[in-house]
């Protein structure tokens, strides 16, 4: 057995499944928007080099997605950090150096973001963008999956320590890695051809750019589609056992119906099947933040029970916080409702 650090003996500030429910909403919160500047840099790229107009709405869009996506990822990472100390902090640290560069890669790619924005180079800053997110990405990847390999930690630590401190420089690289990141990747065109959805049945009504995005539509979602079949024909098998079946199938399966969806919105476009396509990337994103969620929790449960960590109660800092959140998923709709509405005036005149 590796040497798992205890419990913190203070206990949990509130019960368990109140800390996993604020966790799955954030981090599905983070997915929605994590998912158009990972898929939607590389497609504003290709359609701004074909010469669609839709391309420079999305490099528009992208500063926006990632704000509200930064912001969004902090609610999960707080809370895995809660529930979970003892192993994620051994993980991160184990990969120090990886860790501490997300920040000036992030700082980059923001900068990169707004270049393209903008109209700046837009080629040259969105290769860069997409290439650091997509390095962040697969950080994050093998950060969060060695949390769940405890049993690894020792012959990590003696192949990379010195002087009883590890270099930090290591990186957890294996088969998963790559899987749970295709997975993400391939939700992650269907996202986007979700929001373009959204903008030509919501935002773009009467424009000239609708026949356009309903073609592009049911091409993000296949190849999307292809990328998550790939990765989960490797990693469904290796959680089919820490989920239960119904899941199972709703998290493996919700993405090929979602692209059945897409293709009819293609065939017959409008509201209802605009609407329909949203609704499957919907249950796309929040059956995959379940699933992810049951798996961490069965794969650590071996080493700790979360029902066995005593609560402590601190209730008046979890009402302060819940508060707090509501107040800014408030802001984050009212700045939403302000760009659209600035959007369609925009599109009117």
């Amino acid at each position: 057995m590796a040497p798992i650090p205890s419990p913190d003996p203070l206990g949990l500030p509130v019960p368990p499944w109140i800390l996993l429910t604020l966790k799955v909403f954030g981090f599905f919160l983070h997915m929605v928007f994590m998912n158009l500047w990972l898929a939607g840099l590389p497609t504003a790229l290709v359609l701004h080099l074909l010469g669609s107009p839709v391309g420079g709405r999305l490099f528009r869009a992208m500063p926006f997605f990632m704000a509200f996506g930064i912001n969004a990822g902090i609610v999960p990472l707080l809370f895995i950090q809660t529930l979970y100390p003892q192993f994620f902090y051994p993980a991160t640290i184990l990969q120090a150096w990886f860790w501490f560069i997300v920040i000036p890669l992030l700082i980059v790619a923001y900068y990169a973001v707004y270049l393209a924005a903008f109209g700046r180079w837009p080629v040259a800053a969105s290769i860069v963008a997409t290439v650091l997110l997509t390095w962040i990405s697969l950080i994050f990847s093998a950060a969060l999956t060695l949390t769940a390999r405890p049993e690894k930690w020792s012959d990590i630590f003696l192949a990379t320590a010195s002087a009883g401190a590890v270099h930090g420089r290591y990186f957890y690289w294996d088969a998963e890695v790559l899987r749970r990141f295709g997975l993400m990747a391939g939700m992650a065109f269907g996202t986007v051809g979700a929001f373009l959805v959204l903008d030509a049945e919501g935002f773009r009504r009467g424009t000239d750019d609708r026949p356009t995005i309903r073609r592009i539509v049911p091409v993000l979602y296949v190849i999307g589609g292809l990328i998550y079949g790939l990765a989960g024909l490797g990693y469904a098998p290796t959680v089919m056992d820490k989920l239960p079946r119904a899941l199972w199938l709703l998290a493996g399966g919700s993405l090929p119906l979602t692209v059945l969806l897409a293709l009819a919105y293609a065939r017959w476009p409008g509201l209802w099947t605009g609407g329909a396509v949203l609704a499957g990337q919907a249950l796309v994103l929040g059956s995959n933040a379940v699933a992810r969620q049951v798996v961490q929790f069965q794969e650590l449960r071996p080493w700790v029970d979360l029902e066995d960590v005593p609560v402590r109660g601190e209730w008046g800092s979890f009402w302060l916080f819940v508060v707090t959140l509501v107040l800014g998923v408030g802001v984050l709709f009212w700045i939403a409702r302000v760009v659209v509405r600035a959007q369609a005036g925009g599109s009117r005149t």
